[in-house]
């Protein structure tokens, strides 16, 4: 009996690995419009495809790369790449890459917009301008947030803390916590599972 199912089994797994590197069982790729900017998500096809850029290291260095909490704050959700790809699909708000230029310029998440962290820590009037372009309101000294945009944040993997520390300053000002999601797995993760990453220099040759 043991032998017969390790079997089928071993069939199921075989004809999973020569078969289309779908996204789901039913879904083989999600097409997005973001700022002007069509983008198709989907997986690396192949059989034999290994991460060999700086994602493939995993080893890093604490300070400051320790591991992040599975919860940045109570309130806040914590996504995987399946909500992710839905958020983008329904065009649920804004979907941002909280990492330093640097990192962005070498590669990032289709559909994601660069804001790096650094631009929610102090006020000033740059973080005055992104904040209106999410929808708050500033009223005197105190913003309203009542028509603000839901923001979806990611940044390196779960061993990163810039996407974090973007929460809390924005949490700090009074953005609503249930407005905004943390994509905890980052830019490893996406890869680690094949999706779609954009090169920007390849971008431009186009």
């Amino acid at each position: 009996m043991k032998l017969k199912i390790l079997i089928v089994v071993s069939f199921i797994f075989s004809s999973v690995s020569f078969g289309k590197n779908n996204i789901t069982e039913n879904k083989s790729s999600v097409n997005i419009d973001v700022n002007g900017k069509k983008y198709t998500i989907e997986r690396i096809q192949g059989e034999d495809v290994y991460l060999t850029n700086e994602f493939s290291l995993t080893s890093r260095p604490s300070p400051p790369f320790f591991i992040q909490p599975f919860k940045v704050t109570r309130d806040v959700d914590t996504y995987g790449e399946l909500e992710v790809i839905e958020f983008l699909e329904k065009g649920k708000g804004i979907f941002i890459d909280a990492r330093l230029e640097s990192w962005y310029k070498n590669s990032y998440i289709a559909g994601a917009i660069n804001i790096p962290f650094k631009q929610f820590l102090k006020d000033t009037k740059k973080r005055d301008k992104i904040l209106k372009s999410f929808g708050a309101v500033k009223k005197g000294k105190k913003w309203d947030f009542t028509k603000a945009k839901t923001l979806l944040f990611y940044c390196n993997g779960s061993w990163c803390v810039q996407s974090p520390t973007a929460i809390h300053a924005l949490k700090d000002i009074g953005y609503p916590e249930k407005k905004m999601k943390y994509y905890r797995g980052g830019i490893q993760s996406w890869q680690l599972v094949g999706l779609t990453v954009i090169n920007p220099k390849e971008e431009v040759k186009k």
